[in-house]
């Protein structure tokens, strides 16, 4: 657990070898992020099916990538993991859905992009991933309450995306902003650890692996569209 508060010595610099190639995927996503808004996705897809044995939990946490521009752009940032996008499993509406923060992925033309309930087996439908997995913190069912109710009220404010990438700003999220502050208000857990990245462009940057990272969350499901098949993991 932690107070959330970023240490200076927690930011992780870009080193100099690296830093053309940093600028080059950091200006790359962002130019992805802003001009793409209106790509169209492919009209085939496989939905995810739960397996049989899974139980899930709000609070699981889910993780995919997959082979957009985007999806890419954003593991060549992030080369400590191999996911481009996260959310947290919530009960919704009689079924477990993904709350999650996303561009590019608009019902209609004039939806923005903005934060998102959906079924699981939408979130990580074939066309939007083609791996993913769900991992789960030991948590008290007084735990999974306070975050169940937390991410229904960030939902119920039906926030946008947060193309300013600014953990400073609770009106608008991005994907692991949102997962980060979930846990972080609702149980003080600070997944992180505090860790930040500094990129050319950016405001200090949660990835994705910093949270994959969590000493105590450990993957009960991995799944690849690409093996055509599910595989099961305590």
């Amino acid at each position: 657990m932690g107070s959330g508060k970023l240490r200076v010595d927690q930011i992780q610099p870009v080193s100099k070898g690296r830093g053309r190639n940093i600028l080059v995927s950091a200006f790359f996503v962002f130019m992805l992020l802003a001009v793409c808004t209106g790509c169209r996705q492919k009209a085939d897809y496989q939905l995810f099916d739960i397996p049989d044995t899974l139980t899930l939990r709000t609070g699981d946490i889910v993780f995919r990538t997959g082979e957009s521009m985007v999806s890419r752009s954003v593991t060549s940032v992030d080369t400590a993991g191999v996911y481009s996008h996260v959310g947290m499993v919530i009960w919704h509406d009689n079924q477990w859905c993904v709350l999650h923060a996303v561009p590019n992925e608009r019902a209609t033309k004039t939806e923005k992009d903005s934060v998102k309930m959906e079924p699981i087996g939408v979130f990580f439908r074939s066309d939007r991933a083609v791996e993913g997995c769900i991992c789960r913190l030991p948590l008290a069912p007084g735990d999974t309450l306070k975050l169940l109710k937390k991410g229904e009220e960030i939902y119920s404010r039906k926030l946008l995306f947060d193309k300013n990438f600014d953990d400073q700003d609770t009106t608008a999220f991005y994907c692991s902003e949102l997962v980060w502050f979930l846990y972080q208000r609702a149980l003080d857990i600070d997944l992180t650890r505090g860790r930040r990245h500094q990129l050319p462009l950016f405001p200090p940057l949660i990835f994705c692996s910093d949270i994959k990272s969590y000493p105590e969350l450990y993957e009960i499901d991995k799944f690849s569209f690409a093996e055509k098949k599910v595989c099961k993991k305590e």
